[in-house]
């Protein structure tokens, strides 16, 4: 176990070494994808996710969360034996994409509406790319073409679903029987500026944390590119991994036919990059979520997009 921990904390610091000797030999590249980084934070991100953040650390917060449940309870519990309150977890996650779905479970087990095996489940179909990223971001902004956005975003959900159920089988007993939901409030919480202000401060908090994560790993990113490696479309995808919106950059311009496009960003999207699971390890570090399973879990999913978007390449013209 010491040998182990040697071993990624010397990997770690080689990696923050390189890091460095690449800023201070190549400032203005390193630089540039720091301004990307930046820029993309402050243009997409920040408009996009901060009204959800602090929307829904007000609803967590009050007794509105009760109200939801108790509509949720019915259908959560039928798919996937789950209570209400999973259900405003899977929506806003997908309305609002990466990583509040996480936060949002993150939230809802620290506030003991849910347990730790409940949590673990859903982080498995609840943390997602929204409809914006990629209707918006890649389809319309990427490749100028809205209507490839609706097939991504039924080859994605859909693979979502089918690894809920999977994971459905897999915690199965170990998930415990989910009781009527009533509208009687666990949070007596009302509104006012105090409890305003501390979810402003959370989600000013969160959404500072994710720039600096989406900027740290874009110039990862450029760290990369600068090995000298042959182009190729295994290359272009390794290294979409990385970083997301600009992974989803990577992978339009690499001169590929249109179907294989279609299949390398559903799969990317579906994964999620290296730089959402650290912003999502970074959500659920108050908790004792197990971040590796989750990881497992998009790695599972991003096998099952990679089918079903094969199975739909043919309508893809």
């Amino acid at each position: 176990m010491k040998t182990k921990k040697i071993s990624k904390s010397f990997i770690m610091n080689m990696i923050l070494i390189i890091l460095l000797l690449t800023i201070l030999v190549l400032p203005k590249t390193s630089m540039e994808a720091a301004k990307n980084g930046l820029l993309l934070w402050f243009n997409v991100i920040i408009p996009t996710l901060f009204p959800f953040i602090l929307l829904s650390n007000l609803i967590i917060n009050t007794n509105i969360i009760n109200y939801i449940n108790y509509i949720f309870t019915g259908l959560m519990t039928r798919l996937f034996n789950l209570p209400g309150v999973a259900g405003y977890a899977l929506i806003t996650g997908l309305l609002s994409g990466y990583p509040v779905g996480a936060k949002i479970t993150a939230d809802l087990l620290n506030k003991k509406a849910i347990n730790s095996t409940q949590a673990q489940y859903m982080l498995t179909f609840c943390n997602n790319a929204s409809p914006m990223f990629i209707i918006g971001f890649i389809a319309t902004g990427l490749l100028d073409n809205s209507r490839i956005g609706i097939f991504m975003l039924i080859t994605i959900y859909a693979a979502n679903l089918i690894t809920a159920f999977i994971y459905r089988v897999i915690y199965g007993k170990n998930l415990p029987a989910v009781k009527k939901s009533t509208v009687k409030s666990k949070v007596n919480k009302s509104m006012n500026f105090s409890l305003f202000d501390d979810c402003i401060m959370n989600a000013i908090t969160l959404i500072v944390k994710i720039g600096g994560y989406i900027i740290f790993f874009s110039i990862i990113l450029n760290c990369f590119y600068l090995i000298p490696m042959k182009d190729s479309i295994i290359k272009n995808f390794l290294f979409s991994l990385i970083e997301l919106s600009n992974g989803a950059k990577i992978l339009v311009n690499c001169n590929s036919s249109i179907q294989v496009t279609f299949v390398l960003l559903c799969t990317l999207v579906s994964f999620g990059s290296f730089s959402v699971h650290a912003q999502t390890a970074s959500v659920l570090a108050d908790t004792k979520l197990n971040i590796n399973k989750y990881i497992l879990s998009k790695i599972i999913n991003a096998v099952i997009t990679f089918i079903t978007a094969l199975l739909i390449t043919p309508l893809i013209i």
